[in-house]
């Protein structure tokens, strides 16, 4: 089975655009590397709200954006044993901004990964988190 390393998450601020980079290294078994099963790759960014002190009016945590292409379906290891991942994109500063109203700042962000496996193959999909972001987004 495929494995996410750490996921690690920077966010820069600069006029009306939220500059995103995440960055992973997609680790594949000798089992991977033989057979060379396909996996769905989704990264996205995600407004948290559940664990970071929030009342219950934020709701729950949204997804704010994606930084794969969507409907990816193509990551495999080819033979590898390892990928490395960098994935960067602008935002418009608002739409990062989750906290709004009477919910307090700062805003929190962090990166998901899921590997999920293209049938025929199976298992269980495989999720990683970054790092949480702190800012405050006006």
């Amino acid at each position: 089975m495929a494995k996410v390393g750490p996921v690690k998450l920077k966010v820069h601020l600069k006029g009306s655009e939220a500059t995103v980079d995440v960055a992973y290294d997609i680790t594949f078994e000798a089992n991977d590397q033989a057979s060379n099963p396909t996996y769905e790759e989704v990264c996205r960014l995600i407004g948290d709200d559940t664990d970071v002190g929030d009342p219950a009016t934020a709701g729950a945590d949204d997804t704010l954006g994606f930084l794969t292409p969507l409907f990816t379906k193509d990551t495999a290891s080819d033979g590898t044993p390892m990928l490395s991942r960098h994935w960067n994109k602008t935002f418009r500063k608002g739409d990062l901004d989750e906290d709004r109203g009477p919910i307090p700042d700062p805003d929190e962000i962090r990166a998901l990964v899921t590997l999920t496996p293209v049938p025929p193959a199976t298992g269980a999909p495989v999720r990683r988190e970054s790092n949480l972001v702190k800012k405050t987004i006006v």
